[in-house]
């Protein structure tokens, strides 16, 4: 294949992943979270009232204040619309920068970028929380854009690859502020991978500091700033004083543990395994030496992260599958170096496989996705049916009894059945969509007994 080719499919698959996210963000509305936050937003006096909300925010509820700046301007905004568009770009972002990432790549390699993508479409196993649902996406997609962004310059300016002017200390200082407050355990993440290519810059400079440039500190003081910011947030602690523990002191750490390691073994053994062969593979292949550490290097860098990124939740009392985003990219990366190594032995068997592997995933894409495009279809429009409904209640203090999604649409793209209504009002989502509708109590019923429409 010509290079001219490579190129034009290159980007043809670039194109391809932001439609295919584009329609499922359009397919996906608004939910939970994203309802609470609506309305709150449309409280603000002006545009920079937002900022004042969320300064109120980071003293009563969390400190994640990056992430929910850009959720309260999308919802300023009011175009759901213009989020699909943006989280879509996102999504292709979060892909480059992981190719990027790939130590030893050839360029405009497709068939990479193409095992990139179907890691992150078939293995983020909460992707309908932190791809396909707003808030979740600003508190992790789009998080973890910023803070691969922030990693993916520093590693090219501390290597060498580019090379950075006058102005780039005060501006790694404002992104290292931004990396660093996006996300508790990746944020720490991104603080030790700078610390970690710091040592090794030290080390293979005759340990010497000689390579360090002022950008680099600014960068590493930024990151300090907004991961403190971030954790040290009043709202934190009473989020956790509010979480309740079945046990105390070092067997709640060993609970913690176990709760993470088994979430570990069922949603990324597979891919933790991957890279653990690929740097077996790679050891018998090239030997012993530098050239095999060169090799290993990133496979075993991004394996380390993802397990600091992963552990480092034993700080908190219970975390949801879609806290381990963060270590899911670095395991992406790890994975990624280790395929693309492998692939570069220039084995004539490796390289078809590898080629195949690819090729299935694109296939086994194009079937599922339009099933699941189809119950993404069915969902949105049994929310717009019951929103119109709820927006046409003229009796607006007596009780109200709305229908549940059908049981038989749940697809891994949507998190709609877990944040659906329930049968009580006093369910928690029940009683915020009592609120966004300015409506009595509001009841759920199964759709089979509702008549309504």
């Amino acid at each position: 294949m010509t290079q001219k080719a490579r190129k034009n499919l290159f980007f043809a698959l670039v194109f391809i992943a932001f439609m295919a996210v584009l329609v499922y963000e359009y397919l996906t509305p608004y939910l939970s979270d994203d309802v609470i936050y609506y309305d709150d937003v449309k409280t603000a006096s002006s545009f920079w009232g937002i900022f004042a909300q969320e300064f109120a925010q980071y003293f009563s509820h969390t400190g994640r204040s990056v992430a929910h700046i850009i959720l309260r301007i999308f919802l300023y905004v009011g175009s759901k619309l213009l989020f699909d568009f943006v989280a879509a770009a996102v999504f292709v972002t979060v892909s480059l920068l992981i190719y990027l990432n790939v130590y030893n790549r050839n360029e405009y390699d497709v068939r990479l970028y193409g095992f990139i993508l179907a890691l992150l479409w078939f293995f983020d196993t909460a992707i309908s929380h932190t791809v396909f649902w707003m808030d979740g996406a600003c508190n992790y997609m789009f998080t973890g854009a910023i803070m691969l962004g922030f990693m993916t310059l520093f590693r090219f300016g501390i290597t060498g690859k580019r090379k950075f002017g006058s102005l780039a200390a005060g501006l790694m200082l404002f992104y290292g502020v931004l990396a660093g407050w996006c996300n508790e355990n990746t944020s720490g993440g991104v603080l030790l991978f700078l610390l970690i290519e710091l040592g090794y810059h030290f080390i293979k400079n005759g340990r010497k500091w000689t390579f360090v440039r002022p950008w680099m500190i600014t960068s590493l003081i930024g990151n300090i700033i907004g991961l403190a910011f971030l954790v040290m947030a009043p709202g934190n602690y009473g989020r956790l004083a509010a979480a309740g523990e079945e046990h105390t002191g070092l067997l709640a750490l060993a609970a913690r543990f176990l709760r993470i390691t088994n979430t570990i073994r069922e949603n990324y053994f597979v891919l933790l395994c991957a890279g653990i062969v690929s740097v077996i593979i790679i050891s018998y292949a090239v030997g012993k030496g530098a050239k095999l550490w060169e090799k290993v290097r990133p496979v075993i860098l991004f394996i380390f992260l993802f397990f600091a990124t992963a552990y480092a939740l034993i700080m908190v009392p219970f975390s949801e599958p879609r806290s381990y985003y963060g270590a899911f990219l670095f395991l992406v990366m790890a994975v990624s170096n280790g395929f693309e190594e492998i692939v570069l032995l220039k084995e004539k068997l490796v390289e078809i496989v590898a080629t195949a592997i690819v090729v299935v995933a694109g296939i086994l894409f194009v079937f599922n996705y339009f099933e699941d495009g189809a119950n993404l279809a069915r969902i949105r429009r049994e929310f717009r049916e019951r929103d119109e409904y709820c927006l046409a209640v003229e009796d607006k203090e007596s009780a109200v009894t709305v229908p549940m999604l059908r049981p038989d649409w749940e697809t891994r793209f949507s998190a709609a059945y877990e944040m659906d209504i329930q049968e009580e009002p006093t369910y928690w989502i029940n009683y915020f969509y009592s609120i966004h509708y300015g409506i009595g109590p509001m009841y759920g019923v199964s759709r089979e007994e509702w008549t309504e429409y």
